[in-house]
């Protein structure tokens, strides 16, 4: 009898070892499955560009995306050896308060027909919230959002119905970003918390889209930094990179005053690089913020560095980075500076894995010039990109 009895409790405790180990075998497949997964979705968005003036930066009324950006257009992004888009949008081209799904059908209708037809030519998409209002926000892309609480919950609820639309889209071949740049300046810690509620209620309607995150201060590397990560396996986190501003924004007109007026900056930076440059302005503001640029040394060793405290940064945390904006203004930014600095933050990125996506196809960071309706690459520029002009 006992002899029996310890028999059956053998079998029993064998059987469920077994099926324990099945069930742990299973579970070792399933998360080895998710982890392919995600990386084959990194891999989908390793190289990418910005489509800046189509729902963003638009001139006059909204058209369809062939209006902006042909058929031809997309297949040159893919030749090249580009990955993905990312696609900005003003909220005030989609938003309308009075209806109760917050969003304007024409316009949406023209800008998901849009997304799809980018996908269907073999690129993913980055879908950008990249302005509350550009028409009446300038720069501070993020406006009114954390200061006026009825807006803040209006922004939710908008978002909310957005990515209801958005789910649509497979989630291998969308990503989905809140807020670009959010500004918050001088009170930076304001954003976090903020955006951890933003996207606990994206996620919501998203449960397999990959989100990203940001810090404040216009996605600097140092708010990216500060920031602890949420507790969501599927979120990147994004920063931009335009370091140092005094060479990237050189004669921008948007820019701050000091940086408008600035002509022929060079880069690398050395104080006998500068000369040439100091000696074409008059204030002694400019001269000194030439000086201590030429003092800095900025090069290729420098900008690897920073993008290193980055990686370090993911590392620590376990998280994907993508850097989905850096770039040079073209209109006083002299090529073979350009050039330079392109390559070497390219270079610094790719070393870490890390995804990055220029600013941007055309306009005044652009990577082509417009020949009648035909896009002709800068090829200095696409090989300093690592790009296929072959």
């Amino acid at each position: 009898m006992i002899s029996n009895r310890l028999g059956t409790y053998w079998r029993g405790g064998l059987l469920l070892f077994l099926a324990t180990l099945i069930l742990a075998s299973s579970c070792v497949q399933l998360l080895a499955e998710d982890l392919q997964g995600e990386e084959a979705r990194y891999r989908r968005f390793s190289r990418g560009i910005n489509l800046s003036s189509w729902f963003w930066l638009n001139a006059g009324p909204l058209k369809p995306l062939e209006k902006k950006y042909s058929e031809r257009d997309l297949a040159l992004i893919r030749k090249l050896g580009l990955t993905y888009v990312r696609v900005p949008v003003d909220m005030a081209n989609i938003y309308d308060r009075d209806r109760e799904d917050r969003l304007k059908a024409e316009a949406l209708e023209l800008l998901i027909t849009g997304i799809k037809k980018i996908i269907d030519s073999g690129l993913a998409v980055n879908f950008d919230l990249h302005s509350i209002s550009q028409e009446t926000g300038g720069s501070d892309y993020s406006g009114p959002l954390g200061k006026d609480a009825a807006f803040t919950e209006e922004f939710f609820v908008f978002w909310e119905k957005l990515a209801e639309k958005l789910a649509a889209f497979d989630p291998d071949w969308l990503i989905v970003e809140p807020m670009n740049e959010p500004v918050f300046l001088g009170e930076e810690y304001r954003w976090p918390p903020l955006q951890k509620q933003l996207i606990a209620r994206i996620r919501a309607r998203l449960p397999r889209h990959t989100i990203l995150a940001t810090g404040a201060f216009w996605s600097n590397l140092s708010t990216l930094l500060a920031l602890e990560p949420l507790d969501d396996r599927n979120l990147w986190y994004c920063f931009h990179f335009y370091e140092p501003h005094i060479f990237t924004h050189q004669g921008a007109h948007w820019s701050s005053e000091l940086v408008k007026k600035l002509r022929r900056v060079p880069y690398p930076s050395s104080p006998e690089a500068v000369r040439k440059a100091v000696s074409l302005v008059g204030p002694e503001n400019l001269k000194k913020a030439l000086l201590d640029y030429g003092e800095e040394r900025w090069d290729a060793a420098k900008i690897e560095g920073r993008i290193k405290q980055a990686a370090d940064w993911a590392s620590r945390h376990g998280v994907r980075l993508i850097c989905n904006e850096f770039g040079a203004y073209r209109t006083y930014c002299l090529p073979p500076y350009r050039i330079a600095w392109t390559r070497d933050v390219r270079t610094a990125l790719e070393k870490y894995g890390i995804s990055w996506a220029m600013w941007e196809f055309e306009g005044g960071f652009g990577l082509i010039f417009r020949k009648g309706d035909k896009a002709v690459p800068d090829r200095a520029l696409a090989r300093a990109l690592g790009l296929d002009m072959d």
